[in-house]
């Protein structure tokens, strides 16, 4: 579908090019003397003309390409052949295109267009060599004046191409005009758009050297730095910038969420609070005022804030979300359920949906929560499947896991070999104590994607904590590290295995990673049971202590206080 589409694009692009002036009356005739040859040759361009019609209208573009070609070679005009282009493109026919453009490029040898049409086709079947003729010979016929040129030339030639295989055309064009301030704006923009970090941290850094003095291409560097993780970098080349230009908005909104990233959430407040003393009825802006205060924990001027964000139309269903949070946050569960129940649309309603669901279920209001989630209605594919997996959490969570099993079965009926449904339901087995079922679904996942990580680490772990076939468990969970070598509950995995098999080194080295990762109550849990089995009790109950303090609840942690006391 990609492809077709990137020919349609071309084929769009190309009734741009020049006027099409192609209508059988302005079929020149040919050079020869002789007027029966003459006749002859316009009778037969007129007929193939026509034949050519008549196949496009049929949609039999392939053949119409064809006909349109032999009347532009035999009547020796451009302009059919680039009728002939344009039949190729919309029967997503690429080499028939080529051809053709390149029939019409022998007729105009100084038109630029048949070079820059031809560079793209040939790029796009990955005929990269063909591809940097072209666009040799395209700068050749082509002054590119200014940067929308170059962006041109980009749109054209990005159109169904791997970025590797784009760019080791577009480093070309680069090597060729190294200092064409230009060329690298385009350059840098499509690398920055593609996720080519080194190629647009390079191509920026360079245009700033060239254009010292310019605001776009500081702009454009700042914006590189910050997309590659370079916080830091971006955001005193944006106060620099900002001592001389302090109105510039967008380049102090550009420094706020800088400093966000690089969680300076002082500094930036300061900088939203900025934009607001210069734009007070800037939206975005006080937004992000207001969760920054609340990050900070100025509840009351968040709340503030987000209350006047309410009253906008535009803004009340993320405004009602955050206040739902600052509620929840503040263990205001009926203030909380209340505004979360009033985002109505938006990117925050399924996870507005989800915390209601699970503030109900805290209150002993189960059913009504499952209900919730059942008949939310709208939702796409993936968050259907994210409402769906919620309920099976609060059914596993209220002590119903042969009705969460039931839920899982019947939504398989339809979908079998759904990953994330097998997985819910062998956790659901595992708590059902029916292990052998539950080995055979992550079984499953691992057959569809042997490189599942959660299956790998739940199977192992699930080998660990019964004391049983340690060496599989620990290869397990092996090959699920190597898939995501800093997740912490991978972590935590490992180090129980090793613990079950007496690397009691080992065990605490990786739990302590993943404790400073996950301060989950398991691995508190499983991090004081191996300080206590090397001898260290007094590091043990601290351990124990921390993880009470944080989940005084948790069965684990409770059990754990008998046997370690001194």
């Amino acid at each position: 579908m990609r492809f077709t589409n990137s020919l349609r694009i071309l084929a769009g692009l190309v009734a741009g090019l020049t006027l099409l002036g192609c209508a059988v009356s302005h079929v020149p005739p040919t050079s020869s003397p002789a007027p029966a040859l003459r006749d002859v040759a316009r009778d037969e361009v007129i007929f193939a003309l026509l034949v050519a019609d008549l196949a496009a209208i049929s949609g039999d573009y392939a053949y119409a390409s064809a006909q349109y070609t032999a009347a532009a070679v035999q009547a020796g005009h451009a302009g059919l052949a680039r009728r002939a282009v344009q039949a190729a493109l919309y029967g997503q026919d690429a080499p028939s295109a080529i051809v053709a453009a390149e029939a019409w490029q022998r007729l105009e040898p100084n038109n630029a267009d048949p070079a820059q049409l031809l560079a793209g086709l040939e790029l796009q079947r990955g005929n990269r060599d063909a591809a940097r003729v072209h666009l040799s010979r395209l700068l050749t016929l082509k002054p590119f004046r200014n940067r929308q040129d170059y962006l041109n030339l980009v749109r054209l030639l990005n159109q169904n191409v791997e970025p590797e295989a784009l760019f080791g055309v577009l480093d070309e064009l680069l090597e060729s005009r190294p200092d064409d301030v230009e060329a690298l704006f385009a350059y840098t923009v499509a690398a920055a758009g593609l996720g080519q970090a080194q190629r647009a941290d390079s191509a920026s850094a360079r245009l700033l050297a060239l254009q010292p003095d310019s605001e776009q291409a500081l702009k454009l560097r700042a914006q590189v730095l910050h997309q590659s993780g370079q916080w830091q970098p971006a955001a005193e080349l944006l106060k620099g910038y900002l001592k001389k230009n302090p109105k510039d908005v967008p380049a102090r909104f550009a420094l706020a969420r800088a400093l966000v990233d690089g969680k300076e959430y002082p500094a930036a407040r300061a900088a939203f609070e900025a934009v607001l003393m210069q734009e007070p009825g800037n939206v975005e802006a006080q937004l992000a005022a207001a969760l920054l205060a609340g990050q900070m924990g100025d509840r009351k001027v968040a709340r503030q804030r987000l209350l006047k964000l309410s009253g906008e139309a535009e803004q009340a269903d993320k405004a009602h979300f955050y206040l739902g949070k600052l509620a929840d946050d503040a263990g205001q569960p009926q203030q909380a359920l209340a505004w979360y129940g009033r985002v109505m649309a938006g990117e925050h309603r399924t996870d507005a949906l989800l915390r209601r669901a699970e503030l109900l279920a805290a209150q002993g209001q189960l059913d009504p929560a499952l209900a919730l989630l059942s008949e939310a209605g709208d939702a796409d594919e993936s968050e259907s499947m994210r409402l769906l997996l919620a309920q099976i959490d609060l059914l596993v969570d209220g002590s119903r896991a042969q009705q969460a099993e039931a839920l899982i079965n019947s939504a398989l009926q339809d979908n079998p070999d759904n990953l994330d449904l097998l997985f819910a339901r062998s956790m659901v087995l595992e708590k059902l104590e029916r292990r052998l079922e539950m080995e055979r679904d992550l079984r499953r996942i691992l057959e569809i994607d042997p490189k599942n990580a959660n299956a790998l680490n739940a199977w192992g772990y699930t080998l660990a904590d019964h004391g049983e076939r340690l060496d599989e468990a620990h290869e397990l969970i092996s090959r699920a590290l190597s898939q995501s070598p800093d997740n912490p509950y991978i972590l935590d995995s490992l180090g129980w295995v090793l613990y079950r098999k007496g690397d009691l080194a080992g065990a605490e080295t990786h739990l302590r990673r993943a404790l400073s990762q996950l301060p989950d109550a398991e691995v508190y849990a499983h991090l004081a049971e191996v300080l206590h089995a090397l001898g260290r009790g007094d590091e043990a109950r601290k351990v124990l202590a921390e993880g009470l303090a944080k989940s005084p609840q948790d069965a684990r942690l409770l059990s754990l206080k008998t046997k370690l006391a001194p």
